[in-house]
């Protein structure tokens, strides 16, 4: 029933695998799961202090909830990066929230009902955290949930199966008509690589010091089996 309700409300969702989301349709989405399953108790009682956003910068929650506890205000946040890396050239099952979703529309929704248990815990008692008995517990019982992680495509996954290349490895990137040579150190939409640099503002244990750069993981060549 939600689905089809959003695919219709919405200026932005055309499909399952839509392509572009706004935080409109995040607002569409809460008002229709407050309306169904809570009879409208957040918009009668905190409808003017929830605020909703969407993330490019979230590489690893699929989405976040935060309360302000001074002037009482809660935001939902999702991440755009997960949703949209997911379902596109990387096909294998997706499980959010222990539940098996066919398409991005599915995904979000069960991002959302994960949110919505977590806002519920912080307008009862100020506090969520969904490792505890009581979150699985009332996700279960309120949406059928049979966990609480979700296994979208993740930047790092992407960059293993796209580009070959992971946290670790030895690799070698052109930079301003120079070729250089470092270890990627983390990767989220780039990868970031650290070069050994003898002005660099970086220092190991063992009293190295490194230069930091962010690189688009289409440049990076790996070294490893080299």
């Amino acid at each position: 029933m939600i689905y089809n309700k959003i695919l219709s409300r919405s200026r932005f969702l055309d499909s399952g695998n839509f392509t572009r989301i706004d935080i409109s349709d995040l607002q569409i989405l809460f008002e229709l799961y407050d309306h169904y399953f809570f009879n409208d108790y957040f918009n009668k009682n905190h409808g003017d202090r929830i605020s909703f956003r969407l993330s490019k910068r979230m590489t690893k929650a699929g989405g976040k909830t935060s309360y302000w506890k001074q002037s009482e205000t809660f935001e939902i946040c999702l991440s755009t990066t997960l949703i949209f890396q997911t379902f596109g050239d990387i096909s294998r099952k997706v499980m959010v929230s222990g539940i098996p979703c066919s398409d991005r529309l599915e995904a979000v929704m069960r991002i959302m009902e994960h949110e919505i248990i977590h806002l519920l815990e912080l307008v009862v008692q100020g506090k969520s955290g969904c490792s505890q008995p009581q979150f699985k517990k009332l996700s279960k019982s309120v949406f059928n949930h049979n966990g609480v992680t979700h296994d979208l495509v993740t930047p790092a996954e992407k960059a293993h199966k796209k580009y070959n290349l992971k946290v670790g490895d030895s690799v070698v990137f052109d930079f301003e008509g120079k070729t250089l040579m470092g270890k990627i150190h983390r990767i989220t939409k780039r990868a970031t690589v650290m070069v050994e640099n003898e002005r660099g503002g970086f220092i190991d244990r063992q009293g190295k010091r490194y230069a930091k750069y962010y690189i688009p993981l289409p440049w990076l060549r790996s070294t490893n089996n080299k």
